[in-house]
């Protein structure tokens, strides 16, 4: 795998996920975060002194932060962090790659404690170096990456005689070059 290729994926996962979160949900997650995690959370999407003060004006203030300041990737793994320890501390071993049944299995408690934006967020942001993430991404629909804006949710592909007929007419030109 190429890390700026997957760099690409997860922010395009990210910024579709975060388009179905809520800016009450977001307000939240932010409010929720421990108190080691604001300050980097706050410079990392450009929040003013006082904004977490103002629960109503927070989920859009880090929406409009986080797309000016270029920083959807590290606001989706701060905003996931407490639920990402609460996976790491409870799988222990398993964690460095934990299996699909293994992330099942803690999900419902997880969705409990800190809600399924956090748990959401937490998948995108291993959905393309794990395969039990990548599972759960792919098979779960809670964890589905939802479909871009102004995009289609299955892109249609060429039948099996339309790729060979391109791949005759590519041969095709290659003879007619030589």
């Amino acid at each position: 795998m190429n890390l700026a290729r997957d760099q690409i994926i997860v922010e395009r996962r990210y910024l579709a996920v975060f388009a179905t979160v809520k800016d009450e949900s977001l307000s939240a997650l932010a409010i929720a975060l421990p108190e080691a995690l604001r300050d980097p959370f706050a410079r990392a999407v450009g929040l003013r002194r006082g904004a977490y003060d103002d629960a109503s004006t927070l989920g859009p203030a880090i929406r409009s932060g986080m797309v000016a300041r270029k920083s959807v990737i590290d606001a989706g793994v701060l905003l996931s962090e407490p639920c990402t320890g609460y996976f790491v501390d409870t799988l222990g071993d398993a964690s460095d790659d934990p299996s699909y049944d293994d992330l099942q299995a803690l999900i419902p408690s997880a969705i409990e404690k800190f809600g399924i934006d956090a748990v959401r967020l937490m998948a995108v942001q291993y959905s393309v170096a794990l395969g039990g993430f990548r599972r759960l991404v792919s098979e779960d629909e809670r964890f589905a990456i939802p479909a871009a804006a102004g995009t289609s949710a299955s892109t249609p592909r060429a039948s099996a005689a339309d790729q060979e007929a391109k791949r005759a007419a590519r041969r095709a030109r290659r003879q007619d070059k030589r």
